[in-house]
């Protein structure tokens, strides 16, 4: 169903159980049946993530009123193993995964791992995980590369040459610390920002200052902030796992350097034209990278004016929606 108006949207925190780590976590969230009962919704977006058994319940309760279930997710975030027998987890995870009528994969490589799971090809569908460029369009207007209010913030930061930033909350996930490295190791010199906070962030500090004293950590920013740092700065790098921080960096016209992780970088990152993608945790290929942008002033300038094209027009919220309404639609048909 196609709407002009959103009517009465309501926010309901989750009231979530979890039990176990790692491969043996599992999350129970309680209340569901009642708010199902409540809401009355005419389709259900659950996350497409086994480890959470109530979905399964909720999907069965659904289906017994004959409305749609779609489920909405990253793949099995497992590598292939060319096995042409399904363990007893695989199979768990293919029922599941077909129960849904429709899934919306974040990339590329999650509807791949949906098909490898035995999903049919047509009741899957890709929305890029996107936000709105409307922020970013006016912060390329507002704080253009060479001007007076960029030229200050730099000047303010002690920054005198290339920049590269990394935005994300720092956890050791996001491997910060391989970026000190292989900013240390580069062999040309550059400044290196970090923006986001998080647990790791003192022990970060602490290491910078003697591996790599032209780090510069800024805490959480958004906003102007956000848009002034980005605007100063000439690479974005993200070594670790990350998404959403990659197309924000994009729409505000950056070349993007990231690690390998859980697929979403796959289709964001069109390598040779808006950046480069390194295996991770691998600090010699990282460090190569980094060099190779260093040596190139106009590799960056071309590689972000091609990630600022690819935010607006092939990887956007607009088409993001356009997708979840066309699975909506799809799901509603075959739920009917």
């Amino acid at each position: 169903m196609v709407t002009d108006d959103l009517i009465g949207p309501r926010h309901v925190p989750a009231n979530n159980f979890h039990f176990g780590n790692g491969g043996l976590y599992l999350c129970w969230q309680r209340g569901y049946k009642r708010w199902l009962k409540e809401s009355d919704p005419d389709a259900l977006i659950v996350s497409a993530d086994p480890r959470i058994p109530s979905s399964y319940r909720a999907t069965r309760y659904m289906h017994s009123l004959g409305k749609p279930v779609l489920g909405w997710g990253l793949g099995t975030l497992s590598k292939p193993t060319g096995r042409t027998k399904f363990s007893v987890v695989d199979r768990i995870r293919s029922r599941f995964y077909r129960s849904f009528d429709a899934l919306i994969a974040y990339s590329s490589k999650a509807a791949e791992d949906y098909v490898r799971a035995g999903v049919e090809r047509e009741r899957i569908f890709v929305a890029h995980n996107a936000v709105s460029t409307a922020s970013a369009d006016r912060a390329v207007e507002k704080f253009p590369a060479g001007g007076e209010a960029v030229r200050k913030w730099r000047q303010d930061q002690r920054l005198s040459g290339t920049t590269l930033i990394c935005v994300g909350r720092l956890v050791e996930a996001k491997r910060v610390d391989l970026l000190i490295d292989a900013c240390r190791d580069a062999g040309q010199p550059c400044d290196l920002l970090i923006v986001g906070d998080g647990p790791e962030r003192a022990a970060l500090e602490a290491y910078a200052a003697d591996s790599f004293p032209q780090t510069r950590f800024l805490g959480h920013l958004e906003g102007d902030d956000l848009s002034v740092a980005l605007a100063a700065s000439d690479l974005f790098v993200l070594p670790g796992a990350g998404g959403l921080a990659i197309y924000e960096a994009m729409a505000h016209g950056k070349p993007v350097l990231v690690g390998k992780g859980d697929g979403t970088e796959s289709d964001l990152v069109q390598v040779g034209r808006n950046g480069e993608l390194v295996e991770p945790d691998d600090l010699n290929l990282l460090t190569t990278a980094i060099s190779a942008y260093l040596r190139d002033t106009e590799r960056m300038r071309r590689e972000g004016s091609e990630s600022r094209q690819i935010a607006k027009s092939e990887i956007s919220i607009d088409q993001m929606a356009r997708t979840f309404t066309d699975a909506l639609a799809y799901a509603s048909d075959r739920a009917g």
